[in-house]
């Protein structure tokens, strides 16, 4: 048997949810940004996306993160996001995982153990590991600003009518939305009727002006030092078991404007498996008129396996395939 290609992996998961990131074997890229080199890997090279992120390699709801050569010059490394149903911007989980990762891998140079930048085709994000005695115990990122793109709006689904949608910018639009009114409990066991009513969400969101990435559902926590439990879902694939760190961005950015969350207060987002995201709002900045709020999110992430796939021409399912 002769294999062809190979590629390396190191996978996480934060909170739950996993990250398979890409170390080598990606084709060179064209690019004068990260996001204009993830333009030409989804243009050329989009098979390695299903192939990492499909069965049998992978499974829904798995995401991959490519480490690439920066393009900016403050940047570090350079990261990009897509998972079973599509590329994203920008992923707070998985930055999570990568900065736990390539540190404990020994990529991070040791002037920058501590903290280091990466760019993300949203924008800059700085890393920030944690450390307990000689391990990473948790990390915090810095994303990309955050914003408001409308306090409310009010939307009708099936037979639910005038539903208040709160929709903000963490680096992914979010519809952010009370899970009670559609009678949805923030449980494993409710994951399909959250990607149905998520698709449909989105749905009345664009027939409103706005092109929504993922739905936040929020509802009462368990544990008692939580603010929120909280889950997304792009209305395709497996909804997110991790809080989501682009959706926290967006959830304290929409909080701190509407006068619920102070400066440096810190807001515990719980997620479908009960792992918790701290986030906070470290400072507002005024961009073209527009309030935009500078948020940071810690969570953890573990390693949990080191992989080199290989692709066989004679393995029949060497693309993967697709179960919703």
């Amino acid at each position: 048997m002769r294999f062809k290609e190979m590629i390396d992996t190191v996978d996480t998961h934060t909170g739950g949810e996993p990250t398979r990131i890409i170390l080598s074997g990606i084709p060179k890229l064209v690019g004068n940004t990260v996001k204009e080199k993830r333009d030409y890997f989804k243009e050329k090279y989009d098979y390695i996306r299903t192939r990492l992120t499909y069965e049998p390699r992978g499974h829904a709801g798995m995401l991959c993160a490519a480490v690439v050569p920066p393009c900016d010059p403050a940047a570090d490394f350079g990261i990009f996001y897509m998972d079973d149903v599509q590329y994203l911007d920008m992923c707070g989980h998985a930055t999570i995982g990568v900065g736990t990762a390539l540190q404990e891998i020994g990529l991070v140079p040791a002037e920058h153990k501590e903290e280091y930048i990466i760019e993300t085709p949203a924008g800059l994000v700085k890393i920030k590991n944690n450390f307990k005695e000689d391990y990473v115990e948790s990390t915090t990122i810095r994303n990309v600003n955050s914003y408001v793109i409308e306090n409310e709006i009010r939307i009708d689904v099936d037979d639910i009518k005038d539903i208040p949608v709160n929709l903000a910018y963490g680096g992914n639009v979010f519809a952010i939305i009370p899970a009670d009114m559609f009678g949805v409990k923030i449980e494993p066991a409710y994951a399909n009727k959250i990607r149905e009513f998520s698709a449909k969400v989105r749905e009345a969101c664009k027939a409103k002006g706005v092109d929504v990435t993922l739905v936040q559902w929020y509802s009462t926590p368990k544990a008692k030092d939580a603010d929120l439990r909280v889950v997304h879902s792009s209305g395709y694939g497996a909804p997110d078991r991790s809080p989501g760190g682009t959706g926290t961005s967006a959830k304290v950015a929409w909080l701190c404007e509407n006068g619920k969350l102070k400066i440096d207060e810190p807001f515990v987002h719980e997620g479908i498996v009960d792992a918790p995201f701290i986030g906070m709002v470290r400072g507002v900045v005024e961009n073209n008129g527009r309030k935009e709020y500078i948020t940071e999110i810690t969570g953890r992430a573990r390693i949990t396996g080191f992989h080199k796939f290989v692709f066989d021409d004679t393995d029949e399912l060497k693309e993967g395939f697709f179960f919703e």
